[in-house]
């Protein structure tokens, strides 16, 4: 159990995937989250300042715009994530998501994976993220949004998929042809699913895939494209990754590579961009990608 009643930029970070440029930005625009400071100087974040921010991580899954929940207190953030339950129609999940929440809510990790091993072993990559991963995601969402599980259950059940898919992705064999594929989040970015969904249905496909993680410098993500001579620099954005800061990231890296690697953009947070920039790839879903890797391979 958590004694200390507060937390520190980097526990807001693992526990919200809010970095603190995101929450200074918001605390100049909207107010929020307010200025907390430790004994030292320190910035620190109240209990109660996590709580709105999980909640306000829940309406932006939602669809809400930060404009919309950010600054508005808990109560609001309650009623809204409350009219949210009653008002927008969720999809049932199925009898296997349904299996696997049950897993989730009483800490059965074991059966929880040995359920992922049974859907995986009858589909392809792409079907298992698409038909079995993405629903379980959101219903899990559905499910934090009506009180049913602890938000605990939700980093359980992401920490578990990634090490799943880390473990299926080392299995796979890469093809004659196909590129090397050097997977990143950009900086300030942290939402790691996204990026190894992606990375396991192009694995499957045969890429040569190499995934870098987060908090690479992109001076720094150029000099490991170049040294990993990699074909393709592929980028996720998530729905909590600043808006404005997405396409200026993307021109920057741009200029900064080489022009014969090519960078492919995907995630929730990229529809934001209206016009899709020169040289950049937007990729956004499993089977787009799938399409620019057999283009690449005719190239």
């Amino acid at each position: 159990m958590r004694t200390n009643p507060f937390f520190t930029p980097s526990e807001i970070e693992r526990e919200t995937g809010f970095g603190k440029d995101q929450l200074r930005k918001w605390r100049q625009r909207f107010g929020f989250p307010p200025r907390e400071l430790a004994l030292d100087g320190q910035s620190i974040y109240s209990l109660n300042t996590v709580s709105q921010l999980h909640l306000i991580k829940r309406l932006l899954e939602a669809g809400f715009r930060p404009a919309q929940v950010v600054g508005k207190t808990e109560l609001e953030l309650e009623k809204l994530k409350s009219e949210l339950g009653m008002n927008i129609q969720i999809s049932m999940p199925d009898e296997t998501t349904i299996k696997f929440i049950e897993y989730i809510k009483i800490s059965d990790m074991k059966g929880f994976v040995a359920l992922l091993k049974k859907k995986r072993r009858a589909q392809t990559m792409l079907n298992f993220v698409k038909s079995t991963i993405t629903p379980l995601m959101i219903s899990i969402g559905d499910a934090w949004t009506r009180d049913e599980i602890d938000i605990h259950h939700e980093h359980l059940c992401t920490a578990y998929i990634e090490r799943y898919l880390q473990a299926e992705i080392l299995k796979l064999l890469p093809k004659k042809g196909l590129p090397v594929i050097l997977f990143s989040l950009p900086p300030g970015e942290h939402h790691l699913l996204g990026l190894l969904m992606a990375e396991a249905v192009l694995a499957d496909e045969g890429a040569v895939t190499i995934n870098i993680g987060s908090d690479i410098p992109l001076n720094n993500l150029k000099l490991a494209a170049i040294s990993c001579k990699a074909e393709v620099v592929a980028f996720s954005f998530s729905f909590a990754h600043p808006g404005r800061d997405i396409l200026p990231t993307l021109l920057h890296f741009r200029r900064l590579l080489p022009t014969h690697i090519q960078i492919w953009a995907g995630g929730s947070g990229i529809s934001v961009i209206r016009k899709r920039p020169k040289g950049i790839k937007m990729i956004y879903d499993f089977n787009e990608a799938i399409t620019a890797l057999n283009e690449f391979s005719f190239q």
